[in-house]
């Protein structure tokens, strides 16, 4: 497997809730963790036993050496995680609340900005699949062409992104799994009008999550049959990092040549057993776990 994109470092605060106003708040947890929409799709990968190289841009900082350590700890393969003088690697400060929903404060680093002609674009050809994000367009675009260009699954993480992005990208990608703000932001459409024009644009899978809802998706040998995965049942604790695991794990199922339908459910399950956990890509399971769950 290779993931393309961003790589990040989380500082997360466990509170109560969090005020509309001006104040001060304790937190009764604090962890530092790796964070970033592909690096946490790589550790989920790494857990449920697939092998994973993460391709992306970071800041010659203090921040980045500790991005990489983690990836590394978690067996994620990081040959290919760039460091570039004078731009900086993104960061963020996480508020987790007693619901287990989440306030992110993020500060994307100016090495997203950085030029993907370095990118080494020979690794797709002999990878089982190709996973991306919106977060560094010039890789995404550069991945998901060579991706197509060498037969691949492409697979593109549809986060809240400017309209124009979202649209090009899912141009260009076999498989689109939205959240449910990025679907709004790309079409302006309701579900099934959105994912149907994905799918009119050239994707073989158009879907979208929906948290306690589950997922929703059309695939291009049925367009007009709009299909859904109901989400697993668990107290959710929280939701951080959860969408990250749930398209690493899809892209692992789909990868190993799973039917789409199986993989949602496998993809929904990772998810599900990370919403039980606190903590960020920390909760991502392990494959046993997944298996556990989906033969309840």
């Amino acid at each position: 497997m290779v993931c393309v994109g961003h790589a990040a470092l989380d500082r997360i605060f466990a509170v109560d809730s969090w005020p509309d106003h001006s104040a001060k708040i304790a937190a009764s947890r604090y962890e530092e963790s790796g964070g970033g929409m592909m690096a946490n799709a790589a550790v989920a990968i790494s857990r449920l036993g697939g092998e994973v190289a993460l391709c992306g841009p970071l800041g010659e900082d203090a921040v980045g050496p500790v991005i990489r350590a983690q990836l590394q700890a978690e067996g994620v393969n990081v040959d290919a995680l760039r460091s570039f003088p004078g731009m900086t690697s993104s960061h963020s400060a996480v508020l987790v609340d007693a619901r287990g929903e989440r306030l992110v404060i993020g500060y994307r680093g100016s090495a997203l900005h950085a030029p993907a002609d370095w990118l080494p674009l020979d690794p797709p050809a002999s990878a089982a699949a190709v996973l991306v994000d919106v977060r560094w367009p010039q890789g995404a675009e550069a991945a998901l062409r060579a991706a197509r260009d060498a037969n691949v699954p492409a697979i593109l993480d549809g986060e809240v992104a400017p309209a124009g992005l979202l649209d090009s990208l899912s141009a260009i990608a076999d498989h689109v799994v939205f959240s449910e703000r990025g679907l709004a932001e790309c079409s302006g459409l309701d579900v099934e009008g959105g994912l149907r024009r994905v799918l009119a644009k050239g994707a073989r899978v158009a879907a979208v999550t929906r948290g306690a809802a589950g997922v929703f998706w059309v695939e291009g040998d049925a367009p007009h049959e709009l299909r859904h995965c109901p989400a697993f049942d668990v107290t959710v604790v929280d939701t951080l990092a959860a969408g990250d695991v749930f398209h690493g794990a899809y892209a692992l199922a789909i990868a190993e040549g799973r039917r789409t339908g199986d993989a949602m459910r496998f993809a929904s399950a990772a998810a599900a057993i990370k919403c039980s956990r606190p903590g960020g890509r920390g909760g991502a399971p392990t494959r046993s776990e997944v298996e556990a769950v989906l033969v309840r």
